[in-house]
């Protein structure tokens, strides 16, 4: 199945697309999975994702302009490098054993997105909105939090995470021991 400019799909199912370096404007999908598909510096022009899936997909370096992602999810796949500032103001998705590193989510609102086994080193949240989030084994080396709201989030079997206590909004977020203890670098203090 080919898309098109301008259309919409709704409970489409789309195997082995070939979209690399594709140019999209103003499609809508409604209930689509899209399954062993490669979309790597595809652009996604004022498109909009409504209850999708990403199943083993290849989504690397895409720009998603102006595009609205609601209810979609991501699993298996590849979203390296990805500006997800480029979104309207909200996303809503849940994300699962996911390579996400290099990615940016600055300036975005994630209240209750939730990351599972996802790799999200050298990955940016500034100035982002992360409450209630919950990242359930995820990797952090490497990830930059900077006036992020953090509050009520859940990183309690996650890694590798350096969040600066003075500079974030942590209240109410869930820790584990020896991770936690990242908390107190940027203080200047000896433990022993």
């Amino acid at each position: 199945m080919q898309i098109i400019d301008y259309e919409s799909y709704e409970n489409c199912h789309f195997e082995h697309l070939e979209l690399d370096e594709a140019v999209l404007q103003e499609v809508s999908f409604y209930r689509c999975s899209f399954a062993s598909s490669s979309f790597q510096y595809a652009q996604f022009i004022d498109c909009e994702f409504q209850e999708c899936s990403f199943n083993g997909c290849n989504l690397s370096l895409v720009l998603l302009a102006n595009s609205k992602i609601i209810d979609t999810e991501f699993c298996n796949s590849k979203l390296l490098g990805i500006n997800w500032g480029n979104l309207g103001p909200v996303i809503l998705a849940r994300f699962s054993n996911c390579l996400m590193d290099r990615s940016s989510f600055s300036g975005q609102n994630l209240t209750k997105v939730y990351f599972g086994s996802c790799s999200l080193r050298d990955a940016s949240f500034a100035d982002s909105n992360l409450a209630c989030v919950k990242f359930d084994d995820c990797d952090f080396l490497g990830c930059q939090f900077h006036h992020t709201n953090l509050a009520c989030s859940d990183f309690s079997s996650s890694r590798n995470y350096f969040i600066n206590a003075e500079t974030n909004e942590i209240k109410k977020a869930k820790f584990s021991l020896p991770e936690v203890l990242s908390l107190l670098a940027n203080l200047e203090i000896e433990l022993k």
